[in-house]
C-alpha cells in the first residue's frame, strides 16, 4: 500500500518592531496590563522629562561663589550630623549677609555665612532640639526665632538673646508684626503675641491673646503666612486668619476639611499656592480652593506620610517621603518625589535618604542644600548628577508586562536594540524567565531568539552619567 503525504507551504511570520523612541513617567492608575508599553509602572533615579532616560536626581559639592572664590560650604573638622537647618537674611553696617544656622545631632546650633569666604560653621551653644524656627525682625535686626524645649529665643549673627523660658511652641511664625504659635502643652489653641514684641505673650486685648478650637480638626500642625492672611493647618483640615493689628477684629473662616490626616513638614509655600501631603494624597491649595496633585504615583507612596518634609525651590516642590518600593533604607523617608509646579510633571528618586532640605537663592548660590544619610552621609546641593558625592545611584526603568498580540499565540523576541550612552543593563523578562545583557556606548544589538506569551523589559543603571535614547524589539509573530 502506498501512502501519499501532502504538504503545506511554510509562511513568513509576520514581523514587528516595538520601538521605545519616548519614554514615560511612572503611572500608576492604569493597571499594568493596559498601560501603554512606553509607560512605566516603576521608575526612578532617571529624569525622563524629554523622553529619553538620563541621570536623575544627586548631590554634589555645595559652593558659594563669593568674589572670585569658590567657596564649599561643609563642616570642614566638624564632627557632627546636622539634622535640621534654617536661613536668614540680614544688614549690618550697610552690607548684606546670608546666614544659614544648622542644629546638630548633639544638640548645637552651629552658623555659617555664605557671603564670607575662609568661614565654616561656627559653634553657637547648646539649647536643645529646635522644635519650630522662623525669619523674624527683633529690634530692628532680622535674625532666627526658634524655640526648645528651654524656651524661645533669637539668634542675630552669632549672638542669642532668650526671650521666654516657658513659651515652647510646636510651630510659629510671624505675621502682621505678631508671632503666631502652638504651645507644645496644649496644640488646639493658637497664640499670639504683642505688637512686635515675641517676648510680649500676656493675654489682654492690649498684648497677647490666643485662639481656642475644638478638637474636629484635630491638632494645629502648622501656621503659615500667605497671601496677607494667616493658614493654621490641623491634622485634619485648614482655617484661614484674618488678623490686622487690633485683635478684636480677627476674622476666622474654615478653608478646608481634610479626610487624611496632613503631614506637618510637607506644608510648604510655592509661589501663588500652597501644597502639602495627607495621609490620603498629596494637594495643591491656593487659599480657596484644594486640587490633588500627583495621582499618577499616588499608588506607590506608603500610607505612613507623618514623616515627609518638603521644600520649594525654583518653581518645583520637593517631598522626601516614603515610597512602597524595596530600599535598603529602614526607618525615615527612603525617596525624594520632585513636582514641577508649573510643568505639572514628577519624577523620582529612590534610596535617597535625606535629612532635610533647605531651599537658598542668593547673589551667591542657588538651590536645595541638604544633608544625606544614605547611600552616604554627605553635605551638598542637590542637582542631576546621578550621584550622590562620588557614588552614583540606581537607577531603573521597567515597562509594563505585554502580551504584544494575542494572548497564548506564538511569538519570538528575534532580538532587542538599544541605544545608550554609559554602561547599562537590558534585561529582557520572557514568561517570568529574565534574560539580561550589558549594553556599552552606541547602539547595541542583542539576538533574543526566544519564544513567549508575556513579556517586560528592564534597563538598570549604577553608573553615575548615563543616557538611553531608545530601544527597539524585534518580534516575529506565528499564525496570527
Amino acid at each position: 500500500m502506498i501512502r501519499k503525504y501532502g504538504s503545506s507551504p511554510l509562511t513568513a511570520p509576520k514581523r514587528k518592531r516595538l520601538k521605545l523612541s519616548a519614554f514615560r513617567v511612572v503611572d500608576t492608575t492604569v493597571a499594568e496590563e493596559d498601560l501603554p508599553f512606553d509607560h512605566s509602572p516603576k521608575s526612578y533615579n532617571f529624569t525622563l522629562g524629554k523622553g529619553v532616560l538620563e541621570s536623575g536626581v544627586g548631590v554634589s559639592t555645595a559652593v558659594s561663589k563669593i568674589g572670585n572664590v569658590d567657596w564649599e560650604i561643609k563642616k570642614r573638622a566638624l564632627n557632627v550630623v546636622f539634622l535640621k537647618m534654617y536661613y536668614y537674611r540680614t544688614h549690618n553696617l550697610g552690607n548684606t549677609l546670608d546666614r544659614v544656622v544648622a542644629y546638630g545631632e548633639d544638640g548645637h546650633l552651629y552658623e555659617t555665612s555664605l557671603n564670607v569666604a575662609n568661614t565654616s560653621f561656627a559653634d553657637v551653644g547648646a539649647y536643645g532640639e529646635v522644635l519650630s524656627a522662623t525669619t523674624y525682625t527683633y529690634q530692628g535686626n532680622t535674625g532666627l526665632l526658634f524655640s526648645t524645649p528651654s524656651g524661645l529665643y533669637f539668634l542675630y549673627l552669632g549672638f542669642v538673646t532668650r526671650l521666654s523660658f516657658s513659651e515652647i511652641f510646636t510651630t510659629m511664625c510671624g505675621h502682621n508684626d505678631r508671632v503666631f504659635a502652638v504651645f507644645s502643652q496644649d496644640e488646639y489653641k493658637l497664640y499670639f503675641s504683642d505688637d512686635f514684641d515675641p517676648a510680649n505673650w500676656n493675654i489682654s486685648l492690649r498684648e497677647g491673646g490666643y485662639i481656642a478650637f475644638t478638637e474636629e480638626m484635630g491638632k494645629i500642625v502648622k501656621v503659615l503666612s500667605f497671601g496677607g492672611y494667616l493658614y493654621i493647618f490641623f491634622e485634619h483640615g485648614i482655617r484661614r486668619l484674618a488678623a490686622y493689628n487690633d485683635q478684636t477684629e480677627f476674622a476666622l473662616r474654615e478653608a478646608y476639611l481634610s479626610v487624611g490626616r496632613i503631614a506637618k513638614d510637607s506644608v510648604t509655600v510655592c509661589g501663588d499656592r500652597m501644597i502639602f501631603a495627607a495621609s490620603d494624597g498629596v494637594y495643591s491649595f491656593d487659599g480657596v480652593s484644594v486640587k490633588k496633585i500627583l495621582t499618577a504615583i499616588e499608588g506607590l507612596f506608603s500610607k505612613d506620610r507623618s514623616d515627609a518634609f518638603a521644600a520649594f525651590h525654583n518653581g518645583k516642590y520637593y517631598l522626601a517621603c516614603s515610597l512602597d518600593m524595596d530600599s535598603e533604607i529602614s526607618g525615615g523617608t527612603n525617596s525624594l518625589v520632585i513636582y514641577d509646579v508649573w510643568q505639572n510633571t514628577h519624577e523620582i528618586a529612590h534610596d535617597i535618604g535625606l535629612r532635610f532640605m533647605l531651599p537658598l537663592d542668593t547673589e551667591n548660590i542657588s538651590g536645595v542644600l541638604t544633608e544625606t544619610k544614605y547611600p552616604v552621609s554627605f553635605l551638598g546641593l542637590l542637582d542631576r548628577s546621578g550621584k550622590v558625592d562620588s557614588t552614583a545611584t540606581q537607577k531603573v526603568w521597567i515597562s509594563p508586562v505585554t502580551t504584544s498580540g494575542k494572548s497564548g499565540g506564538r511569538k519570538l523576541l528575534r532580538e532587542v536594540s538599544l541605544r545608550c550612552e554609559g554602561e547599562v543593563t537590558l534585561s529582557v523578562i520572557l514568561d517570568g524567565v529574565t534574560h539580561s545583557y550589558s549594553a556599552t556606548t552606541g547602539r547595541n544589538v542583542f539576538r533574543v531568539r526566544r519564544p513567549f506569551d508575556r513579556m517586560r523589559i528592564e534597563i538598570r543603571s549604577s553608573a553615575a552619567a548615563v543616557r538611553v535614547t531608545e530601544a527597539e524589539l524585534t518580534i516575529d509573530f506565528y499564525g496570527e
